[in-house]
């Protein structure tokens, strides 16, 4: 089969593509609530493109980091200093015992925890590898972020990603709501089939909650771990292993999906939808940050530079 063939094959069989043929309808509301979304900055309704915006909530900031962030872990601290306008407290890395990652800690004033503290098990606990590929700590990660909240002090606290900068100004409440960033891409179902086995409802696939960041709340943190725990009869991380599809190499997201869908679906008045308005770059291009970051402050609010680009 050549491998044009192959492509075509593996795009009309992915479970995406599958899943919004057959529902037009969902796939519709989703690419408008996307397009209203990116409409709010048109007309000058997204708070988060006014340089001025601020708030007084105090909030932390949670990141789990691994030694191949250090290159981008340094500018995301300095873009959290710089254009978080909230008061930020403590800046918690979370992450393997590195010296690197330790001295970076406190050269820039932050708490530095051992990965390994952190909760009873560990990445080695973790049995998922998909088509050959470990993914035992892209999940464990997940359980380090959901984890913040033995740490942060303040009711709020951000998770962000190791390899995403804040380009420009930007809050998470606005008027007493959260804001929930809002993905534009198409929602990756699997996500969706975990939530239905960890939550115990059946949820539609019309908004993506994948974002590389987003505020957490330490009591609807508590509310969701608990739901999980009373479905799956388990503790909550032990309950998310017990449901991994390892025939997926992504099958399970709770640090952004699982927590967004859940609060949104129990206190959608609490919370504001936005478009996350990030950009995605090939990591080379760090050396050109300030640069970059001048360019794309009035069209993006982040920009991500994976290590898998």
């Amino acid at each position: 089969m050549s491998e044009i063939l192959k492509k075509i094959k593996y795009f009309f069989g992915h479970p995406i593509v599958r899943y919004y043929t057959r529902h037009p309808v969902i796939l519709a509301k989703n690419r408008t609530i996307v397009f209203f979304l990116w409409l709010k900055k048109i007309f000058k309704q997204d708070v988060n493109f006014d340089d001025n915006v601020h708030s007084d909530i105090p909030i932390d900031i949670v990141i789990a980091a691994v030694d191949k962030d250090y290159d981008v872990l340094v500018h995301v601290i300095d873009s959290i200093r710089l254009n978080i306008k909230h008061p930020v407290g403590d800046i918690i890395v979370i992450s393997p015992n590195s010296e690197s990652i330790i001295k970076l800690c406190e050269e820039k004033k932050c708490t530095f925890v051992d990965e390994n503290t952190v909760l009873p098990i560990t990445k080695k606990d973790i049995d998922y590898s998909a088509n050959g590929v470990d993914r035992s700590g892209w999940l464990f990660q997940q359980f380090l972020k959901w984890s913040g909240d033995k740490y942060a002090k303040n009711e709020y606290f951000l998770i962000a990603d190791a390899d995403t900068i804040f380009c420009r100004p930007q809050v998470f409440i606005n008027k007493n709501k959260v804001l929930l960033p809002v993905n534009n891409q198409l929602c990756h179902i699997p996500y969706f089939d975990a939530y239905k086995k960890l939550i115990g409802n059946k949820i539609k696939p019309l908004i993506n909650f994948t974002s590389h960041h987003s505020l957490f709340q330490k009591s609807k943190l508590r509310s969701v771990k608990q739901k999980i725990e009373k479905q799956c009869k388990n503790q909550w991380h032990d309950a998310i292993i017990n449901n991994i599809d390892k025939r997926e190499g992504s099958s399970i997201s709770v640090d952004y999906e699982t927590y967004g869908q859940f609060v949104y679906s129990n206190y959608p008045n609490d919370f504001i939808l936005e478009h996350w308005f990030n950009l995605s770059l090939n990591r080379k291009q760090l050396n050109n940050l300030p640069e970059l970051m001048d360019m794309h402050k009035a069209d993006y609010k982040s920009i991500s530079f994976h290590s898998y680009k």
